[in-house]
């Protein structure tokens, strides 16, 4: 198959969302995001640790945080 230019795949995505626009499940996009935070929980919290930004931000921290309230609710 050849491959598909940064432009087309663009294009693509850009319909696809406006074709589905009114599809998007707020909650179920928050499942898949803390199923992806808690399998790779270990990486994300060390990755924001070693940046600046997110050390300012105390991002780890509130990461920590938000993981440790949505164990208790399961």
């Amino acid at each position: 198959m050849p491959a598909i230019s940064d432009q087309d795949m663009n294009a693509y995505l850009a319909e696809q969302s406006r074709m589905h626009m009114n599809e998007f499940n707020t909650m179920s996009a928050l499942s898949e995001i803390y199923s992806y935070v808690g399998k790779y929980s270990e990486e994300i919290l060390g990755a924001l640790d070693q940046d600046d930004q997110a050390g300012k931000q105390k991002l780890a921290y509130k990461l920590e945080q938000v993981i440790t309230l949505m164990s208790i609710d399961s």
